[in-house]
């Protein structure tokens, strides 16, 4: 009986706290928020409206979810239309914005009874707290047994750790947490947490509703603000099993600029209203998007109030078709059928009743006006029974027109070729007939045969056939050839081979510049190439720009001493400092050479056999049996084998294998790279060096050079001083002076200048101790990437410029992307933005560019800055340009300050430079 009683009395409490909410103005039953301030009412936002906040911006980070919680009606703000996204929340309020999210606040308010509680709360929170007691979300003995604090238990602020556990139970995840609570935490601060509370927060980073802060720590004790009670329960919500009526979830059925119809999981399609007011989020980056952006069979999240879209969420941008794409041959409209050209064959497809039919840009058609020879997308519905095409885009009418661009593909097996139109900046890709031709860009007619992707042409188009393509430039295709040397020109300019595998020859031109590689023969040249060679050449668009001699090597012979030498033959006898014997041949060519004085061959006897230098150390370079060079040794060039700085001596191995063992001074000077005045102790085994010989006694070395070649990031150079200030891939930074234009190396310029070596770009250094050898330019490829072929080991990039290159990756190839390395082509994907380098060993190294998405804050024109709006990650906020950067809107290329505040871009950045901006 007493039971009985003191249920009708809470009824009767209850009931009257109902009225007094609905009369009295608290904070949380009035908009205007004169007490907590913390949530609303569940008609916090109108129908047709979303409630915007006046302190609350559109780049806020938390825009989206305090925006969905509000169109939900669990927020409400204060007066002045003010959220105060940084003000705490109270435990009471979390507790009533979770009952709301979880679509309970019905039930929390049908019990009408006197409500005792173990806790003091506010009236206006006691049925949800109530009824939070009920579904064990929050438990007597976990919140009565706090007496320390003199706030009442409602209105303390809510932690952090308190409010992941809160949550976890709302989502029904407490076994997720049990099991977590096993596991170590996933932050820093871990001892700050209470003892129960490891498992719940594990749970709930897990399901990636909470993050940690900079320092990697989670705060547990920390306060919650609104803003970020808004951000986890929005991010909780994909995993609530009950919502509010207010939110619909499903497949997009119907779309258009007014109505929106969703397919839900009980199989029921509703439709909702689309306003200019209807607020449409992407859920991948939580940005604001166009409504275009939404597709059919795209899932998504609708809050809706009295038939309106209030927000729309983009939750899987998947298409839930199927997609068939061709030429259109016949329209049947009687049998409700069409007619596909897709390659060689036609198909029949069978056409729903309620077909809807658009152009590209999504305006309505009927099907009697579709001409034959459109292109179409036919998409089926896979969400429906029906086996029939519920879609049809027509993709482009029968076009003719002339225009220009780059191939982007060929498929010869389809016949088909795709270009980049120069004007649009757009992919076209059209059908090639077999009487079509191709132009070469000296008058030749050719067939697709010819043409190759990256090539600039101008094409023409027939009812959507490029019936006549017209090679303007070919593009820069690089490949590998192997093959014996048949005969090398006068001028050696042009090359002649007999192709590996075969009897067929093969002519090409050979590049200004082209590097020439001989194992043992440092600065080859043409001259030091012979017929019989085994070569392998690298050729860019079918011009020879690297030879590589692989079937001989110069061998080296250092420190020999003259045995004898046969005047009339030419015929030189030495002994190897390891007692080889050997004896080889001057011919007209062999340089011979004292000090930096190089001698006629007929100068050899009197200079190195007469007054009594047969007992004189002399380096050789010979060629089977034909000496290539001869030189009184006066150096030793080769890696520290072994070093004794007690003894002063050391072993050197030089490039041909031979260990030579020298004692030195002790006022020997080692020259190092960043050091004048260094000694034997500052050289470790493996370092590469130059050791000048004592032309009196040859066993002793005067002083020592270290040798170092790197690949490095031009910083900035300066002209007048003619310095050049760089780092390396470790960021080490270093300055040089380039003292003379015979130093500079610029693969394919007949000519160098101090002004071909730019900022941004990559060079290879070559260092006698402080003083620089020489230097190459590197020919660096920046751009988009189009293709990626796996089978073929190869990349398609377009560059900055709109030019298009084949880039071979061949065996040997190492990709970068944030931080990370891998050897997978398939790392890369198209539209990544990469910048592709060889390194010190010639092996390719790529590094992929990090793309973002972000709003432009300002353009700093005094330091060349973009400023960008802060986001809710922290991000970097202020870039520099690359000295090339590529700033474009669309297809037009624009300057640094086009771009105006608010306005939203897609950046790329490697090295934290920019290197692109792309604004659609």
């Amino acid at each position: 009986m007493k039971s009985k009683k003191q249920k009708q009395a809470r009824r009767l409490a209850a009931a009257v706290l109902a009225l007094s909410l609905t009369v009295s103005g608290s904070a949380f039953a009035e908009q205007t928020g004169t007490g907590s301030g913390t949530t609303g009412t569940s008609a916090a936002s109108t129908a047709g409206n979303v409630q915007r906040f006046s302190d609350v911006s559109p780049q806020h980070w938390a825009i989206k979810h305090i925006t969905k919680l509000a169109a939900i009606g669990i927020i409400q703000g204060y007066e002045r239309a003010e959220y105060r996204p940084e003000n705490s929340v109270s435990q009471q309020d979390v507790i009533v914005m979770a009952i709301r999210m979880m679509g309970l606040e019905k039930q929390a308010l049908e019990n009408k009874a006197e409500t005792v509680l173990p806790v003091q709360v506010s009236d206006y929170a006691k049925p949800y707290v109530a009824y939070a007691f009920d579904r064990g979300l929050i438990l007597t003995q976990e919140e009565a047994g706090d007496t320390s604090s003199k706030t009442a238990w409602g209105s303390r602020d809510a932690t952090r750790e308190w409010v992941a556990k809160l949550i976890i139970r709302a989502i029904g995840k407490e076994d997720l947490a049990r099991q977590e609570a096993a596991s170590s935490s996933m932050f820093a601060d871990a001892e700050d947490m209470s003892d129960w509370a490891n498992g719940y927060i594990n749970a709930a980073a897990v399901l990636k509703i909470v993050q940690g802060f900079e320092d990697n720590g989670f705060h547990p004790q920390g306060k919650v603000t609104r803003a970020q009670m808004a951000t986890f329960l929005s991010r909780a919500d994909k995993e609530l099993t009950t919502r509010s009526d207010r939110v619909s979830i499903g497949y997009v059925m119907e779309l258009t600029d007014r109505k929106i119809s969703v397919l839900n999981s009980q199989g029921t399609t509703d439709s909702y209203t689309i306003s200019t007011n209807t607020v449409i989020y992407n859920a991948k980056d939580d940005t604001r998007i166009p409504l275009s952006s939404i597709k059919l069979t795209n899932e998504v999240y609708v809050v809706h109030n009295q038939g309106e879209a209030l927000y729309v969420e983009l939750t899987d941008d998947q298409e839930q078709m199927e997609t068939y794409e061709g030429t259109l041959g016949q329209t049947f409209l009687d049998q409700m059928m069409v007619s596909i050209q897709q390659g060689t064959q036609s198909t029949l497809y069978k056409l729903a009743s309620n077909v809807t039919i658009t152009d590209a840009s999504g305006r309505g058609l009927s099907l009697s006006s579709i001409e034959p020879g459109s292109i179409l997308q036919l998409k089926r519905n896979m969400l429906l029974k029906e086996n029939e095409i519920s879609h049809i885009i027509v993709k482009q009418v029968p076009l003719n027109k002339t225009a220009e661009g780059t191939v982007l593909s060929i498929n010869l097996e389809q016949k088909q070729v795709t270009f980049l139109e120069q004007t649009s900046g757009q992919k076209e890709t059209y059908s090639f007939p077999v009487l079509a031709t191709v132009t070469l860009p000296d008058g030749t007619i050719s067939d697709l045969s010819k043409l190759r992707v990256g090539d600039t042409v101008a094409y023409t188009i027939k009812s959507n056939e490029a019936v006549s393509i017209t090679i303007r430039k070919q593009a820069d295709v690089t490949q590998s050839v192997e093959g014996t040397l048949e005969s090398l020109s006068n001028d050696k300019k042009i090359m002649t081979i007999k192709k590996a595998g075969g009897s067929a020859l093969g002519a090409y031109f050979i590049a200004d510049n082209a590097l020439i590689s001989i194992d043992g023969l440092p600065n080859a040249s043409l001259y030091d190439i012979e017929t019989g060679d085994t070569l392998k050449l690298d050729l860019v668009n079918d011009k020879v720009v690297k030879v590589t001699v692989t079937s001989r090597s110069v061998k080296q012979y250092v420190f020999a001493s003259i045995v004898g030498y046969d005047p009339d033959r030419k015929l030189l006898t030495i002994e190897a400092d390891n007692g080889e014997f050997g004896v080889f041949r001057l011919t007209d060519s062999t340089a011979v050479r004292i000090g930096d004085a190089t001698l006629p061959v007929s100068n050899f006897q009197s200079m190195f056999i007469s007054n009594g230098n047969n007992k004189r150390k002399i380096d050789l370079k010979v060629s089977k049996d034909k000496i290539v060079q001869v030189e009184m040794t006066q150096y030793i060039e080769g890696t520290v084998a072994q070093i004794n700085s007690t003894t002063n001596e050391m072993t050197i191995r030089t490039v041909g294998g031979q260990n030579l063992t020298f004692k030195a001074y002790a006022s020997t000077k080692v020259e190092l790279q960043n050091k004048t005045n260094g000694t034997l102790a500052d050289l470790k085994v493996g370092d590469s060096i130059r050791a000048n010989i004592n032309l009196g006694d040859q066993t002793m070395i005067s002083d020592i050079v270290m040798k170092k070649v790197g690949v490095y990031k031009v910083l900035y150079t300066t002209p007048s001083t003619r310095q050049v200030s760089v780092k390396d891939e470790n960021g080490t930074l270093l300055t040089f002076v380039v003292d003379s234009n015979d130093k500079i190396s610029n693969p394919g310029k007949s000519t160098n200048a101090f002004e071909d070596i730019q900022v941004d770009e990559y060079v290879k250094a070559s260092f006698n101790g402080v003083t620089l050898a020489n230097v190459t330019i590197l020919n660096t490829l920046r751009g988009k990437v189009t293709a990626v072929d796996a089978a073929l080991g190869t990349i398609t990039v377009q560059d900055f410029q709109g030019n298009v290159q084949v880039q071979p990756l061949g065996s040997q190839f190492t990709i970068k992307l944030n931080g990370t390395t891998s050897a997978a082509i398939t790392s890369l994907k198209p539209d990544d933005r990469v910048e592709v380098i060889r390194d010190v060993n010639d092996k390719i190294t790529i590094h992929v560019a990090t793309a973002s998405k972000r709003v432009v804050s300002s353009y700093m024109y005094t330091v060349n800055q973009l400023i960008l709006k802060p986001t809710g990650n922290n991000d970097k906020t202020s870039y520099s340009f690359f000295a090339k950067a590529y700033l474009h809107k669309g297809n037009q290329t624009v300057a640094a300050n086009a771009f105006m505040e608010n306005e939203e871009v897609t950046i790329y950045v490697l090295d934290d430079k920019i290197i692109e901006i792309e604004k659609p």
